[in-house]
Parts: C-alpha cells; structure tokens; sequence
C-alpha cells in the first residue's frame, strides 16, 4: 500500500469509527538530512517515504503514538520511534539493514521482531491494531475454542 493510501485508509477509518488520527506536518528535507546524518547514514526509503509525508501521527484510541523525527531516541540498543498502547515501545533496528534493504522493526523490550519493513508497519501492523487492538508488538499463541 502506498503512503498516500495509507492516510486515505486510515481517514476513512477514522470518520467510521470516530476515531481521532492527528498527522504531522511533512518533515522537512533538513530535517530528514539531519536524521540521516545523526544515525550515520542514509534511511531506507521507506523510511524516508513515511516522515516526508507525515513527520509524526498520534491516534487517541487506540492508542498509538509515531514520533516526530527529531525525537527518535535510543533504547536498548534501537531507535525508538514508535509507541502503542502507551506502553509498548517500537523501534528500527538500525545496527544492519535486512534483505529488504530495510531496517527490522522490533519491540525495543523484548527484541521481539514485529516486521521487516515501514512499508508493512503501515499497511499492516497499524490497520491490525487500528481494526482489532491485536498486539503487534508480540507473537499471539492461538488457542483453539
């Protein structure tokens, strides 16, 4: 799914379900730079793709919380950009890139691998949780009736 049809999805989930979704203005081209330069090294494009169209987005309920650029921080070893449920905290594994030519996305307390690309944590992992609370940021056992 590209990014604009992302925010189309996700508006149109918003105004079904009256949900309050506030998006971030675009980062700015400095700004982008001054990331990539921060970590080391040019972002993935999708990376990249996400912050250019909006650098932040905050959904009341349920809750999720992508941080604007400038206040990505460490922890524990990855990039913290992301948060849901007030308490479950994503990040980029930016020590390597993947086969996607992309960095993991891992829930940054336990190393839990949530997805291999931005491109999937907004058309997926964003939508699961938005549509059903499922929590992304762990392995869910199934459990038969």
């Amino acid at each position: 799914m590209r990014i604009e049809e992302f925010r189309r999805v996700l508006d149109k989930r918003a105004a079904s379900r009256g949900l309050e979704v506030d998006y971030g203005p675009p980062a700015s081209p400095e700004a982008l730079r001054a990331l990539a330069e921060r970590l080391g090294g040019p972002l993935p494009w999708q990376v990249e793709l996400f912050w250019a169209a909006h650098d932040g987005l905050v959904i009341r309920e349920p809750a999720l919380r992508v941080l604007p650029a400038d206040q990505w921080a460490q922890a524990h070893g990855f990039m913290h950009f992301a948060t849901l449920d007030g308490q479950h905290r994503l990040g980029f594994d930016t020590r390597s890139r993947n086969d996607a030519d992309q960095w993991d996305i891992v829930n940054v307390d336990t190393g839990f691998r949530v997805t291999l690309t931005m491109a999937s944590f907004w058309s997926n992992k964003v939508l699961a949780w938005v549509d059903s609370r499922r929590p992304v940021w762990r392995r869910e056992v199934y459990r038969p009736s």
